[in-house]
């Protein structure tokens, strides 16, 4: 199916380009073959944009969810370091803990996981 559909489309933008090129040149499009060439070309056109839009979209969330898998590693690190500091230093780690509990939670709201 995924090569019928390429075929399709490769005919209509062939098809499109002598429409387009006629267009251009400003000559007169009378004909309703010609207009429907154009609108499935322009709709086809459409439609690859938003591909590559929510291509983009996917990606983001993707970086997100890795970003999310690095706090989780990074949080865990500094509770292992948390257990054999002085009070102070254990002090300052459940600092961070806290900010990257709330970077988590922030994070897990754009999360591919939690949709």
């Amino acid at each position: 199916m995924e090569d019928v559909n390429r075929k399709i489309e490769g005919a209509v933008r062939a098809l499109a380009t002598e429409v387009l090129t006629k267009f251009e040149k400003k000559k007169r499009i009378d004909n309703v073959q010609e207009l429907i060439i154009l609108a499935t070309y322009l709709n086809m056109k459409k439609i690859d944009d938003l591909r590559e839009e929510v291509d983009g979209i996917i990606r983001g969330f993707q970086r997100l969810d890795a970003l999310l898998d690095m706090v989780k590693d990074l949080k865990a690190a500094l509770e292992r370091l948390e257990k054999g500091r002085s009070d102070e230093a254990a002090a300052l780690l459940k600092e961070v803990n806290a900010k990257l509990d709330q970077v988590l939670e922030m994070l897990g709201a754009f999360s591919i996981e939690e949709i």
